[in-house]
């Protein structure tokens, strides 16, 4: 499954940079117009960055700015994206030694009369609010000119009141904030058939020239917002055109076609992606629980594979060492890559490999050749998931603990030796701990959950 924003940590830094300035009009539009397309969460984001630059903040990490809008990973990311693809938004990253550094920049929005103006933008406003809403926020953003009739102007010049040195000294360069021009967002890609359009149109009173650019431009717009096609744009057209002049009246042909989608004519095709991803995560979590919950695994277990399968491994062995207040050695890092690129295993299987030799085994490090001897038993034992990995771990920690408690009982006058199965070649080869090596009990490993849950900046499952 896709999710876009497993690569995005809490422990990612960030900065705000801002090169425009963003005046309170500006807020105005994004706060009556923008918020009501990009969400509650998106609009909190975009405010909280302005406010941060503008505070002069040094660089933090991402667990902040989570705990100040009360969002998760992938909330946070999918309020990211809405605002870089509606133009508000630019996000730069950069990488180094499993370090990231993330610099947003935000952007102006447009004017409100090209919001107004702009089709993306009014049609998109108009789906969220409605037709009557949208007439109240063309109001609201409107005025009323003055009667000029009879008014002679006069305004004095510049040089009319001020006197002009002689000599203007210039300023050092610098940065200043610039008041750049707001960019709407475009529909780059159009698969509307304009050709089958006109043959469609050909056949009917419709005159030619009356497809104009603009006209086309709004066209694509309804078929990417709408899903409306050829043969119902041809007929939505030409409802829209007055008979007398010829000409396409285009607020109409915009109200035909929102019409024509709530009769269940078309289907809107502009959608979140990144909603379809969280909705699509939720629900294989709640399948992936409802499995594991039925193969008999305890709700502490469930919890672990679920933690297993989401943090990657380097960000798993570092939240059990913080939790230690260690950290991740060099060898261990590169231990992960070579268990991962040559032993092909999953970063679940991986991750309860980990939890296996830091938890259950208390060691503070992970050997190299103890780690390479379970992968091994694995591998060739054909585990594959992390649940898989826990039968082992039970299996393992329970024949040697057999082999430790190993004993002659008297038994009908004989000598009776119980039997124990023999154990993998890396178990043998470890110390035997039977008085430290143990399975954790419920309610320890429900506080290890719980402890690793709140390195992980105290979100909610998935987030990673």
């Amino acid at each position: 499954m896709n999710t876009p924003w497993k690569n995005l940590s809490p422990k990612d830094s960030f900065v705000t940079q801002q090169t425009c300035f963003i005046s309170d009009v500006d807020k105005r539009v994004i706060t009556f117009l923008y918020q009501p397309i990009i969400g509650s969460h998106a609009y909190s984001l975009y405010m909280t960055l302005l406010g941060d630059f503008e505070m002069k903040q040094q660089s933090k990490m991402h667990s902040e700015l989570l705990a100040t809008l009360n969002v998760g990973i992938p909330e946070f990311y999918q309020a990211r994206v809405r605002l870089e693809g509606i133009g508000l938004l630019n996000t730069y990253v950069r990488e180094s030694d499993n370090l990231k550094e993330y610099v947003y920049e935000p952007l102006m929005p447009v004017t409100s009369q090209q919001f107004f103006e702009e089709d993306l933008l009014r049609m998109l406003l108009r789906e969220h609010v409605g037709e009557s809403r949208l007439k109240r926020l063309q109001e609201q953003f409107s005025f009323q000119k003055p009667d000029m009739i009879n008014m002679q102007k006069i305004t004095q010049s510049f040089v009319g009141v001020y006197d002009v040195a002689r000599t203007i000294v210039p300023l050092e360069p610098s940065s200043l904030l610039e008041a750049k021009k707001g960019k709407a967002p475009q529909i780059e890609i159009s698969s509307f058939n304009f050709s089958y359009l006109k043959q469609l149109l050909g056949t009917q009173f419709f005159r030619p020239e009356a497809l104009t650019s603009d006209l086309r431009k709004q066209i694509e717009v309804l078929n990417k917002l709408y899903g409306i096609e050829e043969e119902e744009m041809a007929n939505l057209l030409l409802r829209a055109t007055n008979l007398e002049t010829g000409a396409v009246d285009t607020k109409e042909l915009e109200t035909l076609a929102s019409d024509s989608t709530s009769q269940g004519l078309s289907q809107r095709v502009i959608k979140d992606k990144v909603e379809q991803s969280i909705e699509a995560s939720a629900k294989q979590n709640a399948n992936r629980e409802a499995a594991l919950r039925k193969g008999g695994y305890s709700e502490q277990e469930v919890q672990l594979v679920l933690m297993t399968e989401k943090l990657t491994p380097y960000q798993f062995i570092a939240d059990i060492k913080a939790q230690k207040n260690g950290q991740v050695t060099s060898n261990e890092k590169h231990l992960l890559n070579v268990l991962l690129s040559q032993y092909e295993l999953s970063s679940g299987v991986l991750n309860m490999l980990t939890y296996y030799m830091l938890v259950i085994q208390g060691e503070p490090t992970m050997n190299k050749g103890v780690a390479e001897r379970i992968a091994n038993d694995w591998v060739q034992s054909g585990v594959s998931l992390p649940e898989e990995a826990i039968n082992k771990t039970k299996q393992f920690v329970g024949q040697k603990r057999a082999a430790a408690e190993k004993r002659t009982v008297r038994q009908y006058g004989r000598n009776v030796v119980r039997k124990v199965e023999k154990l993998p070649e890396w178990a043998t080869r470890t110390q035997p701990q039977p008085q430290s090596e143990r399975l954790l009990s419920e309610e320890e490993q429900k506080r290890f959950n719980e402890r690793l849950k709140k390195f992980r900046g105290g979100r909610k499952a998935g987030d990673d």
